[in-house]
């Protein structure tokens, strides 16, 4: 049963691995996909402000369930979309460079690929999933915790972060009633170290802050 176990591990991670550049090529223009090109527009201008979270992803997500620390983010970026749509998906990258402040005190840039439902169903409503990579300029704090007691309970495995992380972001956002090009949105900024592939797993490495910004054409 362990062995099979191990088995499936590898293969999910193997798949973790090549699973964003599977995307990333099978959403390209090709004639075969029945992709539509779209003009390019202007580059975007991305500020928003988090805050640290203890929660993981899928809660904070699907039960808006959140434990915040005193520690936050403060971070500026450019978008750009790419020159095609596939059906409802558009497709943009992002970089940015981030600030923590607080309970931690550093730098991290994040580069990713985002895959866009823009103005669902006709409505001012968008909604995105991002994939990339994230790279502090030091192991954070808060992403690592050393086994005991602790107010929360019991920690039975030290977890062991790493400055370089994998990077995924889900974000809801509106444009605004006003302005056509400028969007308000709410977005978790998520570090994981997916299960193993880049910090020693169970437990987990990773962090999430809730974080809330803009975004308008430049």
């Amino acid at each position: 049963m362990i062995q099979i176990k191990k088995i499936i591990f590898q293969y999910f991670r193997k798949f973790v691995v090549i699973g964003p550049f599977v995307l990333l090529f099978a959403t390209l223009p090709l004639k075969d996909l029945n992709s539509v090109s779209i003009p390019k527009e202007n580059w975007n201008l991305v500020m928003y402000g988090g805050i640290f979270t203890t929660t993981d992803l899928i809660p904070i997500v699907f039960r808006q369930k959140t434990d915040y620390k005193e520690s936050y983010i403060g971070s500026l970026g450019i978008s750009r979309p790419f020159d095609y749509r596939i059906r409802w998906f558009d497709f943009l990258w992002e970089g940015n460079v981030t600030k923590h402040f607080g309970e931690m005190n550093h730098w991290e840039v994040n580069g990713f690929y985002i895959v866009k439902i823009d103005r669902m169903y006709g409505s001012p409503f968008s909604l995105s999933l991002g994939e990339g990579l994230s790279l502090a300029s030091e192991n954070p704090k808060l992403e690592n915790k050393a086994k005991g007691y602790y107010l929360d309970g019991l920690q039975k495995d030290a977890i062991e972060s790493r400055a370089l992380l994998n990077y995924m972001m889900v974000e809801f956002s509106s444009y605004l009633p006003f302005e056509r090009k400028t969007e308000i949105f709410l977005r978790v900024h998520h570090r994981s170290g997916i299960f193993g592939l880049y910090c020693p797993p169970d437990p987990n490495c990773g962090s999430n802050f809730v974080s809330y910004g803009f975004r308008t054409v430049f």
